[in-house]
């Protein structure tokens, strides 16, 4: 009989990642606390018409693709969550949260996506993604509070990330910009992919979007005017207020003239965080806003904003750039044949008070269970044998020094908690 295995593209996250994985996600709940984003936790499926009603008309080129799509008993298409924004949206909206929270809302959420892809390094058909949300304010204030957050966020993990930044304008500055585009675009689709001529019949700024190299090497070629031409009054005004603010902070970043996100809800501010050194596919972080995605779903008119950051690829660079510490005990319970209660309760109340404790599963020698202890890196040993469990003592051990001391079994957890 065959062994079983994962499914492709849905990976096991295992020691040391997975160490990896809770420093971000513990440093994600700490920092978002500091600037008063608030957790929330939609369902990892929704009903498939709120991913559709968020992607728009050009959905299909995600949808068909990419989507975990399927029927339930009451045949009800369901979605399992392929992004963040759109479930947090609708939860904004069910829930009333533009009426019970503070004003702008903030809010963020940890957990699985879901999307059909070719899996490759740093991108698998589940993922871990770090969403972040600011539902309720159009100021560039909230663009920048929101920039210097996914900064502080990647400083803090030691990694070094490159900013690239664009305006997608307002819905008027592109319907000015679409035609342009497609003119300069009429005597080069036929070199593009499929999904391009999609694109450019529904939504033509999202072919800057495509992955294709032919693609990108013709949209880059210079002579395809960028939407950053094309800005109106306010979207300039915006936008410039954004970057004026950044040098302030001193934010550094690279002008993306070709950057775009790829569901149509984006607005105005769009914006990527990169590590180079994860080659063809850099991008940890991405996000913009989008101020009328609450209006799509079905709430009042909201301006918003989001990130969400990618945190397989975050991952890797964490690993590339220094190994995950192992799970390594500050005590190690070394004890004899007959006294395992005894020893289990000890090393029970010492987890209690907040240690981090080890011990044997049996009652091994004493030097072997000293060795257990010094491989996984314990700075003191509790020796717990017949002969101090008899006399109610137990024997602490400084593994650096080899000093050892006797403490009474009822003050044990007082002394070592408080060393």
């Amino acid at each position: 009989m065959a062994r079983p295995s994962a499914p492709r593209g849905l990976p096991d996250v295992v020691p040391p990642a997975s160490e990896h994985l809770e420093e971000a996600e513990a440093l994600a709940r700490s920092l978002f606390d500091r600037y008063g984003y608030r957790r929330i936790e939609p369902p990892v499926m929704e009903y498939t018409e709120v991913f559709q009603r968020a992607a728009g008309d050009s959905s299909e080129v995600v949808l068909d693709k990419q989507m975990y799509t399927f029927t339930d008993r009451s045949d009800r298409s369901l979605t399992l969550r392929p992004e963040g924004t759109a479930g947090v949206v609708r939860a904004f909206i069910e829930n009333d949260l533009g009426k019970k929270l503070p004003q702008p809302v903030r809010l963020f959420t940890i957990g699985p996506m879901f999307r059909y892809e070719r899996p490759q390094k740093g991108r698998d058909r589940q993922f871990e993604q770090i969403d972040v949300e600011c539902i309720g304010s159009a100021s560039p204030v909230i663009d920048a509070e929101q920039l210097v957050l996914a900064s502080e966020f990647f400083e803090r993990l030691g990694l070094e990330v490159q900013l690239n930044l664009n305006s997608m304008g307002d819905l008027a500055d592109r319907e000015k910009y679409w035609p342009v585009l497609r003119e300069a675009l009429s005597d080069k689709i036929e070199d593009m992919c499929d999904d391009c001529h999609v694109r450019l019949e529904k939504n033509p700024l999202r072919v800057f979007d495509c992955k294709v190299p032919e693609c990108r090497k013709i949209l880059r070629a210079g002579d395809i005017p960028p939407i950053s031409e094309f800005l109106g009054e306010e979207s300039r005004a915006h936008y410039e207020a954004l970057q004026e603010m950044l040098e302030t902070l001193g934010i550094a970043w690279k002008d993306a003239p070709h950057l775009v996100r790829g569901f149509d809800y984006y607005t105005r501010t769009v914006f990527e965080f990169d590590i180079p050194s994860l080659g063809g596919r850099p991008t940890v972080c991405a996000g913009g806003r989008y101020d009328g995605l609450v209006e799509q779903l079905g709430g009042a008119p909201t301006p918003a904003i989001g990130f969400a950051i990618g945190v397989t690829p975050t991952l890797i660079a964490m690993e590339e750039k220094e190994a995950a510490k192992p799970w390594q005990p500050e005590l190690f319970v070394v004890w004899t044949e007959g006294v395992a209660s005894v020893a289990l309760a000890t090393a029970t109340d010492l987890r209690r008070a907040g240690l981090r404790v080890a011990m044997s599963d049996e009652a091994k020698s004493f030097r072997s269970q000293l060795r257990s202890a010094e491989r996984l890196g314990a700075r003191t040993v509790v020796i717990v044998g017949a002969d101090e469990v008899a006399r109610r003592v137990a024997k602490i051990k400084d593994m650096m020094s080899g000093d050892e001391r006797e403490v009474a079994l009822d003050g044990l957890v007082k002394e070592l908690r408080t060393r």
